[in-house]
C-alpha cells in the first residue's frame, strides 16, 4: 500500500554547536500538506560499531565502565566511532583489541541500523567476532577506565532480563546475535558474510 506520509521540505539548516563527536543542527522545514513551518534539531555524528566478542568455548567478552550520561557503572559490549577512511569491519576489530586486548579469528556483520532516526543522522554496524583470544594488553584512551569480564550466554540473558544490562544498543546487539545463533545452517538472518582475520 502506498504511504500517504509527506516528507518535510528542508528550507535551511545551520550548525549551532560543533564538538569532537557530534554537531547540533537546526533545520527550518516546511510541510507541503499542512502548510506550516517548523524548526527541528538533529545531532550529526560519525557512524558507530558495536561488537559481540565470543571466545572459542562460546563465552562472551564484556566491558564494565562508568557512563557519565546516566552516572552509572554499566556492563556493555565493545564499541566506538568509525574513524575517517576506516571501514566498519576494521573499526570493529580495532575497538575490540583496544578495549579488551582480544582479537577475533572471524568477524561477521549482523546488521546496520539507524541509531535514532528522530534526532540523529548516523548508523550503527553490529558485528559478531568469533574465536576471540587474548593477544595483548588493553590500549585505552586517556579518559577510558574499562574492566574486562567473561560471561556465559545464560548469564547474559539473565542480566538482560534482570535489567543489569540496560544499554539499548547492547540489548539490540544481543537480539541480533541470538537471531543469528538460532539458525547455524545459514550465514545469518540478514544474509551477511564473514571475514577472516589473520
Amino acid at each position: 500500500m502506498k504511504s500517504k506520509i509527506h516528507k518535510w521540505q528542508i528550507i535551511s539548516a545551520r550548525e549551532i554547536v560543533s564538538k569532537d563527536l557530534f554537531s547540533l543542527v537546526e533545520k527550518r522545514c516546511y510541510h507541503p500538506v499542512k502548510k506550516i513551518d517548523h524548526r527541528f534539531y538533529s545531532i550529526n555524528s560519525s557512524d558507530w560499531i558495536n561488537v559481540i566478542p565470543v571466545t572459542a568455548d562460546g563465552k562472551i567478552i564484556m566491558l564494565r565502565q562508568h557512563r557519565l550520561g546516566t552516572d552509572e557503572i554499566t556492563i556493555e559490549t565493545p564499541g566506538g566511532v568509525i574513524e575517517t577512511d576506516e571501514s566498519p569491519a576494521t573499526a570493529a576489530m580495532r575497538e575490540l583489541k583496544e578495549e579488551t586486548g582480544y582479537e577475533a579469528e572471524t568477524i561477521q556483520l549482523l546488521s546496520m541500523l539507524s541509531s535514532n532516526p528522530s534526532i540523529m543522522n548516523n548508523h550503527i554496524y553490529f558485528y559478531l567476532a568469533s574465536g576471540c583470544r587474548k593477544t595483548c594488553f588493553q590500549n585505552l584512551d586517556q579518559s577510558e577506565d574499562i574492566e574486562v569480564e567473561i560471561f556465559s550466554q545464560e548469564e547474559i540473558l539473565k542480566m538482560i532480563k534482570d535489567g543489569i544490562i540496560s544499554h539499548s544498543i547492547v540489548v539490540t546487539a544481543f537480539l541480533l546475535y541470538f537471531f543469528n545463533e538460532r539458525d547455524e545452517s545459514r550465514k545469518g538472518p540478514f544474509g551477511v558474510r564473514s571475514e577472516r582475520f589473520k
